[in-house]
């Protein structure tokens, strides 16, 4: 039988497979079109990390008694608001609360005690959590500014919060519920209630503002929206600010408190939020099958 003669041609296709292979081999990992996760050892525990913890379920149980004990003030402050959410406060903030007691307990097991992410993420959520308490219990006495001011305070420090998840993004699915997610959705609806409050604050209560309420509910929005565009917690964010904004819509038609176009934008803006988280989720995944094919990622 005739041995086969190598040609050039052929010569060239077998080097140019080989080296195929060989650069597929080596390519493990692909860049992810965000930050990757620090699957990296967790530091040594220090004793601050259990106060931490325990400072965040603290701030938690304060939240949690004190939605409970000034429903009816909460209630009755939010009757002096154009933006009126008090048809799901009642119940999502003791929700809330309790969510994040959940996040304390979660954070003192043994793999998150000393964990980057957890560290980080407590700076904020502690402050930001008791503020909403000091918030809440403003609002009941009918100090209105000094509420508003405290629940900006607490909405500023949970957003910052989030920027911290998207840089330090989660290990599992258990990080992602049990401390992005309460956080997250903290975040969204605590810019709701800040603008309940300023609403309040400035004797907003009729639908002779409505042009006003529904420009800075908009340009709030906005900003809500660009928050859920982003990597961790976005559908958790946008949940609560839309659940929030699509209430107060509701009790604003109930009661005939705000002009029907009003509430119609208030919902718009909130289905706006959700379409955000959405498009980003579609984003991600897009990339992410890009770059396992080996393709540029386009992000």
């Amino acid at each position: 039988m005739a041995e086969h003669e190598s040609t050039p041609q052929l010569d060239s296709l077998v080097a140019s497979a080989r080296s195929a292979m060989a650069s597929a081999s080596e390519r493990t990992s692909f860049e992810l079109p965000y930050a990757p996760p620090d699957h990296c050892p967790n530091p040594v525990v220090e004793p601050f990390d259990k106060i931490r913890g325990y400072l965040l379920g603290a701030s938690g149980l304060l939240l949690l008694l004190t939605t409970l004990a000034l429903s009816s003030g909460l209630h009755a402050r939010a009757q002096a608001s154009l933006l009126d959410t008090s048809l799901v406060h009642s119940v999502l903030w003791p929700a809330l609360a309790i969510a994040l007691v959940l996040s304390a307990a979660f954070s003192l097991r043994s793999d998150q005690l000393s964990a980057r992410r957890q560290r980080i993420i407590s700076i904020y959520s502690i402050p930001a959590t008791a503020l909403m308490a000091c918030a809440i219990t403003l609002a009941s006495g009918f100090m209105p500014v000094g509420a508003a001011i405290l629940a900006t305070i607490a909405s500023l420090l949970s957003l910052y919060g989030v920027l911290q998840l998207n840089k330090n993004t989660a290990r599992n699915r258990l990080e992602r519920w049990a401390t992005d997610a309460p956080i997250s959705f903290f975040a969204g609806a605590s810019m709701v209630y800040a603008l309940q409050l300023w609403f309040a604050a400035a004797g907003w209560h009729d639908g002779e503002h409505g042009i006003q309420a529904a420009l800075i509910t908009a340009g709030i929005s906005v900003a809500a929206g660009a928050f859920a565009h982003s990597e961790r917690g976005r559908h958790a964010l946008a949940s609560g600010y839309g659940i929030c904004m699509i209430a107060a819509a509701i009790q604003g038609w109930l009661k005939d408190s705000a002009p029907l176009w009003v509430c119609a934008v208030w919902i718009f803006m909130a289905l706006l939020v959700f379409l955000m988280a959405e498009n980003r989720r579609f984003q991600i995944s897009h990339a992410e099958h890009r770059a396992q094919r080996g393709k540029t990622v386009e992000f």
